[in-house]
């Protein structure tokens, strides 16, 4: 007589008092963590706001714990500034901090520039590049600036990641963060500027062609152009005396 082994029961996702499944503390942490850095980039958070652990714990309806690992994460990128005894806030971009800022990106980009162009640049890339810059020619048309912000992070994203090295796209992504910060700002005066699509379309170009000398100048010039109208943006009264260029890339000048 042939017999049958019973089936097997899978084991069954941990349920919560009203029965509906738990959400593993890990996938709940990087949940918090995208939401709330949405929040941060859309300017819901707005610059110095505080974000109060207990209070996003409740509207997640969990503890404290996966909430703090969530928010240290955007401390790691940039997002978020944690101050001892004080609390955890929005970062407000100074000027020092843009200069900073765009100093770090001018030397991983043209880092990463010199490494495309020493290996050839994929084919994959082009296309990818020129469909960024399709998607950011739509948005300039439909005045849609935020989706200019997104084109343009990802243009400068795949030149990046082109470049083979982890090291340099983790950097790279490690200043994300806080360029996306910086582009909240100059999101409000890109309009009328016919040109922002024109400085992409050139690198696109010189980097395309091989043209490394000319390459890295227009990536100068590009990064300090977005430099100066951030300090425009912002009311700098030292803007034209606050930095400069430099051949080997965007630097602050450093004042007494």
């Amino acid at each position: 007589m042939s017999t049958t082994e019973p089936a097997r029961s899978r084991p069954k996702a941990a349920r919560g008092a009203s029965g509906a499944p738990q959400v593993r503390k890990r996938t709940l942490s990087s949940v918090i963590t995208t939401q709330v850095r949405r929040r941060i980039v859309d300017g819901s958070y707005p610059p110095g706001a505080q974000l109060n652990e207990v209070e996003l714990a409740r509207q997640y309806s969990t503890s404290r714990g996966p909430v703090r690992e969530g928010l240290q994460r955007l401390v790691q990128e940039g997002l978020l500034v944690s101050h001892p005894h004080r609390g955890i806030f929005v970062p407000v971009l100074a000027y020092d901090d843009l200069n900073d800022l765009f100093v770090a990106r001018s030397a991983v980009e043209r880092a990463a520039m010199v490494e495309v162009l020493a290996h050839g640049v994929p084919a994959a890339t082009i296309a990818a590049l020129e469909q960024v810059l399709g998607q950011m020619e739509l948005a300039i048309q439909a005045h849609e600036w935020s989706g200019v912000v997104a084109a343009d992070l990802r243009f400068h994203e795949l030149i990046v990641e082109a470049s083979g090295s982890p090291r340099l796209t983790r950097m790279h992504n490690t200043l994300s963060g806080e360029t996306r910060l910086g582009f909240n700002i100059l999101v409000k005066s890109l309009e009328g500027q016919e040109d922002y699509l024109e400085e992409h379309r050139r690198i696109f170009d010189l980097l395309a062609s091989g043209d490394q000398e000319g390459l890295l100048a227009e990536l100068d010039n590009h990064l300090s152009s977005g430099l100066r109208t951030l300090h425009k943006q912002l009311g700098d009264p030292a803007d034209e005396g606050h930095w400069h260029d430099h051949k080997g890339g965007v630097h602050p000048v450093v004042t007494d």
